[in-house]
C-alpha cells in the first residue's frame, strides 16, 4: 500500500511540475545536474541555434529572454530532438522531460509544442574568456559573443573529431622563449597547461566529409583567427565545448601562401628543409614510406615545395644515405627547369637501410662547391653535421654552410647526463651540446685552411629551441640568431601539442649576419593539419604538410664586405625622429621592407615602404608609449633606429 501512495504522490508532483512553467534557470539549477531530473516540465525560450540533420548532435537550444542575473544559474538548455518544426528566433513553449546525458542538462521528447513569436531577437550574451578564470557553467546551453580575438593551437582532432583547439593567444614552446628550468619558463608551462576552449562541429559522428570546420582548401592552420564571434556553449564527452552559429567560421590569418616571405635585395637564397625520412627504398621499416606508392605520394609532395622555395642551395635533411635520392630530387628539379642546373654534393656515402643523413642540392648556374665537404662525425650521430663551402658564380665570394640534424629528443635513457632533467629540454641534451662545440670547432679550423673565408651559416634541425643549452652555445661563440634578430619571438618552424617554436635554426657569424636580408620560415607544413602528409587520409598533391617542419629560407646579399650598414646613416637611410609624438619619417629607402619590433623581440608591423620620404602615423600602427626598433632592408643596407612613442 505504502508503494501506491507513493506511486500515486509522484504521479501528481510531476504533472503538477509538467503544468506549472518553469523558466529556464530554475530548470538549470545552480549545480552540475537539475534538481528536475526525470520530470516532465514546461517552459519556454527564444530558439537560439538548431543542429538538426544526419550527423549532427539532433536538437536545438532554446534561451530565457529575460536573464535572471543569477551568475550560478544558465539561462540556456538544449532540446533533444529529430523533429524540426522550428526555426532560429521563434519564442516557443514546449513540455519535456529533464534528464542528462553525458554531463549536459537537457530536454528530451519535447511535446505541446507552440510557436509563440517569430523573428525575436536573439538574446546573446557577450562575454571575454579568461584562461585563469575558465568556468562556462553559468553559460551552458546559452548563445554567447566571444568579445575577444581567439587563435587557434591545436588542429590534431580536426578531421576525425571536428575540433579545434582555441585560446587567447599563440602558445609559444617555452624554452622557444625563455631560458630552461627559469621562472619565466615555469610561468609559460603554467600558462600553456591552462584550460583551452574547444570549437566543436556539432556533429556526433567521427571523421565527417567535407570537413565542416575546414576551408575551402579543405585544411584549417594553427595560427588563423577569429574575432568577436557567436557560439553555443555545450557540455558533452567531459567537458565543455563551443558549437559555431555561423558557418562557415569567420576565421582570418595566416593563410597558406605560395612562396615565401623574402624581402631585401640579396643575391644567394638558401633553404634548410627537413624532409622527413624522404627514402627510394628499404620501405616499411616504421621510418618514412611504407611502400613505393607512399613514397611516389611524398616526392610529389617535396618536389612541389622545392620548386615553390626556389633556392641557389637546397640543405636537405632527413633524407636517405647514399647518393641516390639526392640524385631523384635534382633530376626532379631539372625535369621542371628543362636542363641540368640542378647538382648535388656528393658524399661518397651509400645507402644503409632507412637511415638518413644531410645533403646539399645547388644551382650549379650560381653557385660552385669550394674546396671538400667536411663530415663532423663526432659525437654521433654519423653523417648529419656537414659544412661545405660554396662560391657565388657571378661575384665569386663565398660562405661555408654548416648543415645539421643534432640528436633528438626521442628514447630518453632512465639515468646520465643524456636523461631527461626536467628543465624543458627533454633527453640527449648533453650530446646535442656536444654536437653544437663540434660544430662550432670545426668551423674555427676550417675557416681558413678549406673555406678561406668568416662568412658561416649555420642551419639545420637542432632539435632544441632558441633558449636551450645548445643553441646557447653558438651566442656565446659569438654568432647571431637570425630568427631571432630579424623576426623576434614570433619566429617558429614548428608546432607540437599546440605550442610553436623553431627547432631549425639559421645561426650567422657576425660578418655574415649583416649581409642577410630575410630569414623566413616557409609555413607549409608545422601549420597543417597531418591529414595531409602522403600516408594520410585526406592525402592532396600539392607541397603543404609535405613534412613536419617548415624549410627555413635565408636571402644574402653575399658581398665579401663586413661594411653593410647597421644603423641609419647620412649616406642611406635616416629614421626620424627617435622620441615621437604622433609620427615618425623614414627617409632613402623606397621599395626596401620596414619592420617594427616591441623591445623584446615581438613583430608589431611588417610592410614595403611605399616612397622615398614614407610617414608613419603610431596611432594608425597601433603603438602604445613605450620603445620599439625600427628595421628596414634592402640594397645591401640593414637600417635600425630605436624609437620612444611618447
Amino acid at each position: 500500500m505504502k508503494n501506491l501512495y507513493l506511486f500515486i504522490f509522484l504521479f501528481f508532483v510531476g504533472n503538477i511540475t509538467a503544468q506549472t512553467a518553469l523558466t529556464i534557470p530554475v530548470i538549470q539549477g545552480s549545480g552540475s545536474s537539475s534538481a528536475y531530473s526525470g520530470s516532465s516540465v514546461r517552459t519556454s525560450g527564444i530558439v537560439t541555434a538548431k543542429y538538426i540533420g544526419s550527423g549532427m548532435i539532433n536538437g536545438f537550444f532554446m534561451q530565457d529572454p529575460t536573464s535572471d542575473a543569477n551568475p550560478n544559474t544558465s539561462d540556456g538548455i538544449f532540446v533533444y530532438t529529430s523533429t524540426d518544426n522550428v526555426s532560429v528566433g521563434d519564442n516557443i513553449q514546449l513540455t519535456a522531460t529533464v534528464n542528462e546525458y553525458s554531463g549536459r542538462t537537457q530536454l528530451a521528447n519535447p511535446t505541446n509544442m507552440t510557436i509563440l513569436s517569430r523573428n525575436n531577437p536573439l538574446p546573446v550574451v557577450k562575454i571575454i574568456y579568461d584562461i585563469y578564470n575558465y568556468n562556462l557553467e553559468e553559460y551552458e546551453g546559452m548563445l554567447v559573443e566571444f568579445n575577444q580575438t581567439l587563435w587557434v593551437n591545436n588542429n590534431s582532432r580536426l578531421e576525425a573529431y571536428g575540433e579545434l583547439e582555441l585560446g587567447v593567444k599563440r602558445k609559444p614552446s617555452p624554452t622557444n622563449v625563455a631560458f630552461p628550468a627559469s621562472s619565466a619558463y615555469q610561468a609559460l608551462v603554467s600558462e600553456n597547461s591552462l584550460q583551452p576552449l574547444y570549437m566543436d562541429d556539432a556533429r556526433s559522428s567521427n571523421y565527417i566529409s567535407p570537413i565542416v570546420l575546414a576551408d575551402a582548401n579543405g585544411t584549417r592552420r594553427t595560427g588563423e583567427r577569429v574575432t568577436n564571434f557567436q557560439a553555443i556553449v555545450d557540455y558533452t564527452s567531459g567537458k565543455f565545448v563551443i558549437y559555431p552559429v555561423q558557418f562557415p567560421v569567420p576565421f582570418y590569418g595566416n593563410p597558406r601562401k605560395a612562396t615565401p616571405d623574402e624581402a631585401g635585395n640579396y643575391n644567394l637564397k638558401v633553404c634548410a628543409f627537413n624532409l622527413e625520412y624522404y627514402l627510394t627504398q628499404s620501405f616499411g621499416t616504421g621510418y618514412g614510406p611504407n611502400d613505393q606508392v607512399e613514397a611516389n605520394k611524398q616526392h610529389t609532395k617535396i618536389v612541389e615545395a622545392l620548386k615553390a622555395i626556389d633556392a641557389d642551395i637546397y640543405g636537405l635533411i632527413e633524407i636517405e644515405q647514399g647518393q641516390a635520392a639526392l640524385a631523384k630530387l635534382a633530376n626532379a628539379l631539372n625535369n621542371i627547369a628543362g636542363g641540368s642546373k640542378y647538382n648535388y654534393v656528393n658524399d661518397g656515402g651509400t645507402a644503409s637501410g632507412s637511415y638518413t643523413k644531410v645533403g646539399y642540392l645547388y644551382r650549379s648556374d650560381r653557385v660552385s662547391p669550394y674546396n671538400a665537404l667536411v663530415n663532423i662525425n663526432s659525437p654521433s650521430p654519423a653523417n648529419r653535421k656537414k659544412i661545405q663551402a660554396f662560391q657565388l658564380n657571378e661575384n665569386n665570394e663565398r660562405f661555408a654552410f654548416s648543415l645539421n640534424h643534432l640528436k633528438a629528443k626521442s628514447g630518453c635513457p632512465s639515468s646520465g647526463l643524456d636523461a631527461d632533467q626536467g628543465d624543458g629540454q627533454s633527453c640527449f641534451n648533453a650530446t646535442r651540446v656536444d654536437e653544437a662545440k663540434a660544430i662550432i670547432s670545426s668551423v674555427n679550423t676550417n675557416k681558413t685552411s678549406k673555406f678561406d673565408d668568416e662568412d658561416v651559416l649555420v642551419m639545420g634541425d637542432m632539435n632544441a629551441y632558441a633558449f636551450e643549452d645548445p643553441i646557447q652555445e653558438f651566442i656565446k661563440a659569438g654568432y647571431k640568431d637570425m630568427h631571432r634578430e630579424l623576426r623576434g619571438d614570433s619566429a617558429y618552424s614548428y608546432v607540437y601539442r599546440g605550442e610553436a617554436g623553431y627547432l631549425d635554426h639559421a645561426l650567422a657569424t657576425p660578418s655574415l649576419a649583416k649581409q642577410i636580408t630575410f630569414v623566413s620560415a616557409f609555413h607549409i607544413n608545422a601549420d597543417e593539419p597531418a591529414m595531409f602528409e602522403y600516408s594520410g587520409s585526406n592525402y592532396q598533391g600539392n607541397m603543404y604538410r609535405c613534412s613536419d617542419h617548415d624549410p627555413v629560407v635565408v636571402g644574402i646579399a653575399l658581398s665579401g664586405s663586413s661594411d653593410i650598414d647597421t644603423v641609419p646613416s647620412g649616406k642611406n637611410v635616416k629614421i626620424y625622429p627617435t622620441l615621437v609624438t604622433n609620427t615618425f619619417t623614414v627617409k632613402g629607402a623606397e621599395n626596401f621592407y620596414i619592420q617594427i619590433f616591441s623591445v623584446d623581440g615581438v613583430k608589431i608591423y611588417e610592410n614595403q615602404v611605399a616612397s622615398s620620404v614614407a610617414e608613419y602615423d603610431v596611432r594608425t600602427l597601433g603603438l602604445s608609449a613605450g620603445a620599439y626598433v625600427v628595421r628596414v632592408l634592402g640594397n645591401g643596407t640593414i637600417g635600425r633606429q630605436m624609437i620612444i612613442v611618447r
